[in-house]
């Protein structure tokens, strides 16, 4: 889709925008025509399914996993949404959507089950409201974040969403940020609390002042995914003015040096690492002193204005012992700025999901109480800023009409999820119906939730992070194993991530268990901390034995023959069917088809680890059949292809046969790990071969060597 310079002809005017006013891109209309051109060739079939996905996803158009419906990506740069766009998102989901909007951990609005002859009609509709789905997805710059408390919050250095907002306008305006080798994250954290997460980000800025001049600390080549990586320091300190410069000189170096063969491999964060620090160093320097040279306008920051609602005004707050319902929530949501006099409301939402007709009476709401600006947070909920005391009971009462005022806790509030196997088709497991659990796990336990303050609990669906699990207290992502030769929905269990500039780290995995199991596990695991001499501090508990309980625990949970007699166990939480990959297909925001490698071969590694020879020769040799286009009914079957394409086609080493006939003769016994007489030794050479093999292997499956 072309991108050219210029004004947008469904943007409001310059003069009437406020700084959430975002111009979503230039020449907007002509864009939008030519994909509806786009979209009448595919329904004529005069393009493939794959000619259209390729210009569809930059647009940020999704195909969803029941097949012919599609998701909206719809950007909101720093998570700010006006109550006319808010409306208008709201009636795009009702008519041309399942009536459901979705807050995503980017701060976006995802809008679900949209046809393919609806696509148009709701773009355009979303257009009019200056909302836009380019660069949602695909290989372009996503939505940039910055902190929803930006601009109020008491511990902020200053308000670094202006420029989310003004960053976003200028990398936008230029086409090569719709053809990168793969997608481009940044972020904006307004202190070292790093709420955005920019140290785990492609480029981040971390607000500082030196001098009495404001500017950014700025971290280069992060990420979350199934290689997640901290990112580097880049700078110490640069003038607020540059940031543009910086992420601009960046994703140059990203155009010119990245992998676009190997779409596993192409984000920033493995090129940084190809090339190492200095190498990175020294073609980042020669672009940014390129762009300065060439005089480049400075970036525009419009200022936010601020409300000049009389803090007097309105009603006074209630008693406390006159109104429990309306403190339940307070104390739960109700935070004072760095404003005297004023507050931000959070609004939370069961991940991340808004009814329609909810937020359709909500943007009223947001018109009518704080700054008029509804604030997405990295959490999946909602929140409201500069709202006076004075206003807060008016505000309660409206939100509480609407079904908005849960009181909850910090732990339950923040549970996030990504869409998972619900919609996605990369996924694996239904992570929303885990994180429902856990949130019903722990209201029903003794546990005394208070005080675990903001403790974190995130649950991906797939190895991928879009619920950013890696950063979280507690993550999950999801996998799948075989149990009595049947698919099980499995998680792996990541501990003691966190987020703070000097201090982010991902969380340790510490093993997995079935999906059915997890809410057990966590309720058992916080139970442990909470009689802890750690109790206070999650990560000196899991820094100080905390570890070695959750891996127990992990144990305990992941014992089979509890849950033997049980057909639930082989459900995922949220369906009555039994577990299953049917659906499941090639990811349209990354490479899908190795996720599903990888769930193999991390099965082979810790079935080595546990000794459980057959279990891991049979894992490894499953692993790579799906780049020959093989399919195995039985084990048999996994080991006959693999001898074939891999060990008779001279992939791998000829010396490997007997360890695979080996696993071939004891798929016939009936307990085939007791009967399986392989050496530890072939078994772990099969594992570390097909490992080396899926390293080998590019974006189009196929391998750059000839063997091992």
């Amino acid at each position: 889709m072309r991108c050219a310079k210029g004004g947008n002809k469904l943007a409001m005017p310059s003069s009437s925008l406020t700084p959430w006013a975002f111009q979503p891109s230039q020449h907007l209309q002509e864009d939008l025509d030519e994909l509806e051109n786009v979209v009448r060739q595919f329904e004529e079939r005069a393009i493939s399914e794959s000619e259209f996905r390729s210009i569809r996803v930059p647009a940020g158009i999704y195909e969803q996993r029941e097949s012919g419906t599609y998701m909206l990506r719809v950007r909101a740069p720093g998570g700010g949404i006006l109550p006319d766009q808010l409306r208008r998102l709201a009636f795009v989901s009702a008519t041309w959507g399942n009536g459901l909007l979705h807050v995503t951990t980017r701060q976006e609005f995802q809008i679900h089950r949209v046809s393919l002859g609806a696509i148009l009609p709701a773009l355009r509709s979303l257009a009019e409201a200056g909302l836009s789905c380019k660069g949602g997805g695909g290989n372009t710059v996503r939505n940039i974040t910055s902190c929803f408390e930006s601009g109020v919050c008491p511990g902020e250095v200053f308000d670094v969403a202006p420029y989310a907002v003004a960053t976003s306008e200028r990398l936008l305006d230029d086409p090569v940020s719709f053809q990168l080798p793969r997608k481009y994250k940044v972020a904006f954290s307004a202190c070292g609390r790093d709420c955005a997460g920019a140290t785990i980000h492609d480029v981040g800025f971390i607000a500082r002042v030196k001098d009495g001049v404001e500017g950014f600390a700025v971290y280069v080549a992060g990420g979350l995914g199934s290689k997640s990586r901290v990112a580097n320091l880049l700078h110490e300190f640069i003038p607020a003015g540059d940031a543009f410069l910086v992420a601009e000189a960046v994703k140059r170096v990203f155009d010119k040096n990245g992998d676009r063969r190997n779409k596993h491999l192409a984000r920033l964060r493995f090129l940084f690492e190809r090339l190492e620090p200095d190498a990175f160093r020294a073609l980042y320097e020669a672009e940014f002193s390129a762009l300065r040279a060439s005089s480049p306008a400075p970036l525009e920051i419009r200022p936010f204005p601020k409300p000049v609602a009389a803090v007097a005004s309105g009603k006074p707050l209630p008693a406390r012992n006159s109104a429990p319902a309306f403190y339940r929530w307070f104390d739960a949501n109700v935070r004072p700025q760095k404003q005297p006099g004023y507050f931000l409301v959070n609004i939370p939402l069961t991940v991340g999901d808004l009814p329609s007709d909810i937020a359709e009476e909500l943007s009223g709401v947001v018109a009518s109480h704080g700054d008029g600006v509804l604030h997405a947070t990295q959490s999946q909920n909602i929140a409201l800023h500069w709202v006076p005391e004075s206003g807060l009971t008016a505000l309660f009462d409206k939100l509480d009409a609407i079904g908005l005022a849960s009181p909850g806790v910090p732990v339950l509030n923040n549970l996030v999820a990504c869409a998972g196997a619900s919609t996605c088709r990369l996924g694996i497991c239904l992570s929303r119906g885990l994180a429902k659990a856990v949130h019903q796990e722990l209201t029903d336990s003794d546990i005394p939730l208070e005080k675990l303050g903001d403790l974190s609990i995130h649950v991906s669906g797939c190895p991928n992070s879009c619920g950013r699990h890696p950063i979280a207290n507690i993550g999950f992502s999801g996998g799948a194993r075989r149990v009595d030769d049947r698919s099980v929905p499995y998680y792996s269990i990541h501990l003691g991530g966190r987020l703070e500039e000097g201090r982010t780290r991902l969380g340790a995995t510490v093993g997995a268990v079935p999906a059915r199991n997890a809410p057990a596990l966590v309720r058992n695991l916080l139970a442990a901390w909470q009689a802890s001499p750690e109790a206070s501090d999650f990560h000196q508990f899991v820094d100080n034995g905390g570890q070695e309980i959750a891996r127990k625990l992990v144990d305990e949970h992941g014992q089979k023959p509890l849950f033997k007699p049980n057909e639930k166990f082989f459900h995922d939480w949220d369906s009555e069917k039994a577990f299953t990959l049917a659906g499941r297909g090639a990811g349209e925001c990354s490479a899908g088809v190795f996720d599903l490698i990888e769930v193999d071969l991390a099965n082979a590694r810790e079935a080595l680890e546990a000794g459980h020879l057959y279990v891991a020769s049979l894992a490894a040799s499953r692993a790579l059949l799906i780049t020959q286009s093989l399919k195995a009914k039985n084990d048999a079957e996994v080991f006959g292809h693999f001898q074939n394409a891999f060990i008779g086609q001279g992939l791998v080493d000829a010396s490997l046969a007997r360890v695979v006939a080996e696993g071939l003769r004891s798929t016939a016994a009936a307990e085939p790990e007791t009967a399986f007489a392989g050496s530890s030794g072939d078994v772990t050479t099969l594992v570390a071969t097909v490992r080396v093999l899926y390293e080998n292997l590019d974006s189009s499956l196929r391998f750059k060597t000839a063997g091992a």
